[in-house]
């Protein structure tokens, strides 16, 4: 094994590369996809280990860049191994940067999601939607993994009928939304690279789906990875809101019950990085996560069992030993 790296990949990365190459893995990610980043005397590539080879990523990628969207280039796939060898873009995201130069850039993120609003989805992606289905699954998702955290840490708080009730007509809501356009569905700082031209490169957009214009942006400003001020959060809504497909069709309300769906169920996705897969780096994301779902319930005047529940959940990790060290930072 080389850097968690199978002896069948590595025998093939041999033959590949001549033996003259170095394996560096990047930065671990909330999923099962594993990257490395290939070095030789010459060049730079990305590897990208995955249990079954990923065609949406390529079919989307190809889909994008003709459209003047930057992402990674497929170099060359091995159907065998799983493995997709893509482009060098950059060793660094926009989380890497200081609020400063974040704040600079986040307009540009915002144009990103713009133009890609604008396209016409391939039918790999119009024949997905965020429809009640998915919704639900992945608010069920987090209300499953929430009872594994109480499990193992022993915690109190309890979503009520009433809070269920109410994420439930949200996902109703959301189903029914008039517009849906091309929404990335993960688009926070880390899939966001900062390419060696100082642009914008995009990644992990596999899962590409139609959702309403709100997502994308609610996935951004409400990142639990780079937390930003309210009042910051509101200059950034105005900005989209004056340029987006559908601005006039309930789009404050429509915002917060996006930001409150989505948030959900990043929630489930750090609950189950930390009960199932053990990978205590996502502690902090759960903290910074309810945080924003309480300003969220608060703005948008939601289910007050609803509210309730995050702030008991958030006041009993902050408190707990195994999170109270990581509560002061946020």
């Amino acid at each position: 094994m080389t850097n968690n790296i199978s002896d069948e990949i590595s025998n093939y990365l041999d033959l590949l590369y001549k033996r003259k190459y170095e394996v560096l893995p990047l930065q671990e990610e909330a999923s099962t996809r594993r990257y490395f980043l290939i070095q030789t005397e010459n060049s730079k590539e990305v590897l990208c280990v995955d249990q079954k080879l990923n065609q949406d990523f390529i079919e989307i990628a190809e889909f994008l860049l003709s459209h003047k969207i930057r992402t990674p280039e497929i170099i060359r796939v091995n159907e065998n191994l799983n493995l997709t060898f893509l482009s060098w873009e950059g060793k660094d995201d926009l989380s890497c940067l200081s609020l400063e130069q974040y704040k600079k850039r986040l307009p540009e993120a915002l144009d990103l999601i713009l133009k890609l609003q604008t396209l016409e989805p391939p039918k790999i992606v119009s024949m997905r939607r965020f429809d009640l289905e998915k919704l639900m699954f992945e608010i069920n998702l987090t209300i499953e993994k929430f009872h594994d955290m109480k499990k193992i840490y022993g915690l109190e708080s309890e979503l009520t009928g009433e809070a269920r009730y109410f994420l439930e007509e949200t996902a109703a809501y959301l189903d029914k939304h008039p517009v849906n356009v091309f929404t990335h569905r993960d688009f926070h700082c880390r899939n966001i690279l900062l390419n060696e031209e100082n642009g914008l490169t995009l990644i992990d957009f596999q899962d590409a789906r139609m959702g309403i214009p709100q997502y994308d942006l609610v996935s951004l400003i409400y990142d639990a990875y780079y937390p930003l001020t309210k009042e910051y959060r509101f200059e950034l809504i105005e900005y989209f809101r004056k340029r987006t497909i559908g601005s006039d069709i309930k789009f404050k309300e429509s915002l917060y019950l996006q930001a409150l769906q989505r948030s959900f169920k990043a929630l489930g996705t750090y609950f189950r990085m930390v009960a199932d897969e053990k990978k205590m780096k996502f502690k902090p994301s759960i903290l910074s996560c309810l945080q924003q779902l309480e300003e969220i319930v608060q703005i948008g005047m939601f289910a007050d069992s609803l509210y309730v529940f995050i702030r008991s959940l958030r006041n009993e990790l902050a408190k707990h030993p195994e999170f109270k060290s990581l509560s002061h930072s946020l």
